[in-house]
């Protein structure tokens, strides 16, 4: 079943103009060390961004509550983070009206570039962008996504010894004012779960970029919270911190789940009749994470996990170790085992995501999820799974998995089976035991192009095997 490894669509957003707005201060000296504290909004800059969401919002009808105390979800402690790109931001929702508030730093590190892009929804209008660091800014629709995103090409002033510099953004209105064909992306009373390819928050246009993040979050009413990294409960809302670099800011807000706690993970089951093969559930979580943590050896273990469980019928994804699950009622034991451990896998993914390197985190997550799968319901349930692989992509006129000429985003068929399956056939030729090694190395060594991964395997298995491979992921 290919369905919740299908990326989702950018939704199809229009034009919600706002006003220019002042930016929030989220230097590090206004945050202080307990964080961005929203009593303290006017001392960020940040009134009249509400007040303008606000009034739009009371003059089309809707009514803005009282903000109410969530629900302590982790009680870490404030950690400061600086990652190549550092994000430091105060975000207000509105669930009712789909709506947001948001201002950010945004701290960047590499001190040889001259200039920067920058991708954001385009139903927020134009954003304000300013900063000490900013030399000019020039805004356009980008048209590979048909009009749903802008882009911000923001020169940048000189770097003095190394410093980072700092660009600042504000922008505030609808997310989504069309609806959606399929709610990965949502903003509304029940669940706020927004990813990047919705584009809420100012997004490196180079798509390869790792962030760090801080990000007060302001909102009423009574909520759990799921998040990558530390996430603390605060009179108004919540506190992320997301100390790992990775390609997205990750968490999610649920007004009405039911939670299971483990050691290694937690369960958020936010679907409408929650409960339904929780047990098979909880029993792939604790075998895949075993599995995995013995297999990574020093690149473990694994953090603990957060899944979400929805009602939807596909669109399920990962971010490090926050996964969002379809509806598993008529999901079996292999596939639950396959999708909980491939998932689990992509906490040592670290290959470009939107270019030709994919190959490496989908494939090898998947082929480790099948190594699980043999290792957990044996040898003739996982040779019939590889050849059902096998028989899907026969017969069709496919690139290569790799070439060094490539530079679009592999096909799902690739990715997702012909990877696998020549990963298996690699499996053949060296030999269960050094093969895990192999995979235990790219693991540690958070491997992120072709040309490192065939050098490891040259390294390890001979020039001979690492020029059977190259050649075999260009057929």
């Amino acid at each position: 079943m290919a369905r919740r490894y299908l990326s989702h669509a950018l939704p199809s957003l229009i034009f919600y103009h706002v006003q220019r707005l002042p930016f929030c201060d989220c230097s590090e000296a206004a945050i202080g060390e307990e964080g961005i504290g929203h009593d303290d909004l006017e001392a960020l800059n940040m009134p009249r961004l509400r007040h303008v969401l606000t009034r739009r919002l009371v003059l089309s009808g809707l009514m803005l509550g009282a903000a109410v105390t969530a629900p302590a979800y982790a009680m870490d402690a404030f950690e400061a983070v600086k990652g190549p790109l550092d994000y430091i931001g105060s975000v207000e929702f509105f669930p009712e009206a789909g709506a947001l508030s948001a201002g950010w730093t945004v701290r960047i590190a590499e001190d040889d570039l001259d200039e920067i892009s920058f991708a954001l929804s385009s139903a927020f209008g134009t954003a304000s962008v300013a900063g000490a660091d900013v030399v000019d800014v020039t805004t356009e629709l980008d048209e590979r996504f048909g009009g749903a995103v802008r882009t911000y090409r923001i020169d940048l002033a000189p770097s003095v010894n190394g410093a980072d510099r700092i660009v600042k953004f504000a922008y505030g209105g609808p997310l989504f004012p069309e609806e959606l064909p399929l709610p990965i992306n949502t903003l509304d009373s029940d669940k706020i779960e927004l990813t990047v390819d919705s584009f809420w928050f100012p997004f490196d246009a180079r798509f390869d970029s790792d962030l760090t993040a801080r990000v007060q979050v302001r909102l009423a009413g009574e909520w759990s919270a799921v998040g990558v990294g530390s996430v603390v409960s605060t009179p108004k809302g919540f506190h992320f911190v997301q100390a790992e670099p990775a390609l997205d800011i990750a968490f999610s807000l649920l007004s009405n789940s039911e939670v299971v706690k483990a050691d290694d993970y937690v369960i958020h089951d936010a679907r409408s009749e929650p409960g339904t093969k929780l047990e098979e559930l909880t029993g792939a979580l604790e075998f895949c994470t075993a599995y995995l943590n013995g297999l990574a050896g020093p690149a473990g273990p694994l953090p603990q996990a957060s899944i979400i469980v929805t009602d939807r019928p596909e669109g399920g994804y990962s971010r490090g170790t926050l996964i969002a699950l379809t509806d598993i009622e008529d999901d079996d034991e292999e596939y639950l085992l396959q999708f909980i451990c491939h998932e689990l896998a992509h906490y040592w993914s670290k290959a470009n995501a939107g270019g030709p390197e994919n190959w490496i985190n989908e494939g090898l997550a998947d082929y480790l999820a099948n190594m699980g799968v043999r290792n957990a319901l044996g040898e003739t349930v996982f040779d019939a799974r590889m050849a059902r692989y096998a028989e899907q992509i026969e017969g069709h006129d496919l690139p290569p998995i790799w070439a060094a000429e490539l530079t679009e985003r592999p096909p799902y068929l690739i990715m997702y089976r012909a990877a696998p399956v020549a990963l298996q056939h690699l499996e053949e030729r060296m030999g269960r035991a050094t093969f895990t090694a192999f995979m235990q190395r790219i693991m540690t060594d958070r491997v992120r192009t072709t040309p490192a991964l065939l050098a490891l395997l040259e390294e390890m298995a001979g020039a001979e095997i690492r020029t059977w491979f190259e050649t075999r992921l260009a057929d």
